[in-house]
């Protein structure tokens, strides 16, 4: 069988992500002396002023500078390990606690299944930007802190705003599964629900589950571009003055969505500050999609039996004895064709 995660372009846009996490960590802890720090305004080789914050793209500065001073091209590298494994962690708790809650759900409370289903639907017309913005400010483990804490609070709302939709689906496929006729001749011979759920329904969903994981990990991506372009920042926020006038809220991580949020009225003024971390996120769920389509077109390698071509010599002579023919005579005087 031919696996999907052995595919060439899957396994390329798996090094792909792996490479951007493993160089963001490098450019954080090893490559950080060698960055260059734009200066707030630009010269001519005469000392003349040329330019003020912020710089278009150049050779230096291959992504620009934005009207904070911060190097785009260095932020995007830096912001890719908040971004991937963010949207990781939060897939990875999705299926882990989709699957079990949704296996749970399809194999022992088949008697609630209307009232869930109900709920589940009513839940669905909610849009989960909505949820998680409603709980974005919730930190669950210390008011006071807005640094790592925040983010892991902000985790645990983005898995919980998905759990009833995955838990549904799940579940009417495990209790669609379980209607197989092998499990049902498996349940008559004497085996528990545990046993089917160890033996045959799990083995089921493994095949499914890096799927699932991919399709949620563009899923996060995306909401995570919603959350960004309402100003709604992953780990917290800080206020930065430009002069004494100007303010406005800046976040405490480069994390993509939030480069997007905060430089979004950019868009009108100089467009390449948003450029650079809006192609992040265009490769990545590329990367993501590619992963999908090749575990969705994963299918099982047909063997074709090889034919020879028969010579002349080999052809035996057909004879018309060979055959047995049969005349069929019909008689109708009430059809004219017949008469």
């Amino acid at each position: 069988m031919k696996k999907g995660w052995t595919r060439f372009p899957f396994l390329v846009s798996l090094f792909f992500l792996i490479g951007l996490v493993a160089f963001s960590f490098l450019s954080k802890y090893v490559l950080k002396v060698q960055i260059i720090i734009p200066t707030t305004l630009l010269h001519d080789i005469n000392g003349n002023m040329i330019k003020a914050l912020p710089f278009p793209p150049s050779f230096d500065f291959p992504l620009g500078v934005d009207r904070r001073g911060k190097n785009l091209f260095w932020a995007v590298i830096d912001g890719a390990r908040y971004t991937i494994l963010i949207g990781l962690a939060v897939s990875l708790l999705r299926v882990g606690l989709g699957v079990c809650l949704g296996v749970f759900y399809g194999i022992y409370l088949k008697k609630m299944r209307t009232f869930f289903t109900t709920f589940e639907r009513a839940f669905r017309f909610i849009p989960a930007i909505l949820l998680v913005m409603l709980f974005f400010d919730v930190n669950l483990f210390s008011d006071a802190t807005k640094g790592f804490t925040s983010i892991v609070s902000i985790i645990f709302w983005l898995t919980v705003v998905a759990l009833p939709s995955l838990v549904h689906v799940v579940g009417n496929e495990v209790s669609h599964f379980s209607k197989e006729d092998f499990i049902t001749a498996s349940r008559a011979m004497g085996s528990t629900k545990f046993r089917v759920i160890r033996k045959h329904v799990m083995p089921f969903l493994r095949s499914r589950i890096l799927h699932m994981i991919v399709q949620q990990m563009i899923s996060i991506l995306l909401l995570l571009v919603h959350l960004g372009v309402f100003r709604v920042f992953v780990g917290g926020s800080t206020k930065f003055c430009y002069d004494t006038v100007n303010c406005t809220r800046v976040p405490h991580s480069n994390e993509w969505s939030a480069l997007i949020g905060v430089s979004y009225q950019e868009l009108m003024l100089d467009q390449w500050i948003v450029f650079g971390p809006s192609i992040a996120f265009i490769l990545t769920l590329l990367a993501c999609n590619v992963m999908k389509r090749m575990l969705e077109g994963a299918e099982e390698r047909i063997v074709i039996p090889k034919t020879e071509q028969t010579t002349l010599k080999e052809i035996k002579p057909i004879k018309k004895s060979d055959f047995a023919f049969a005349e069929a005579v019909v008689i109708n005087k009430d059809i004219k064709e017949f008469q």
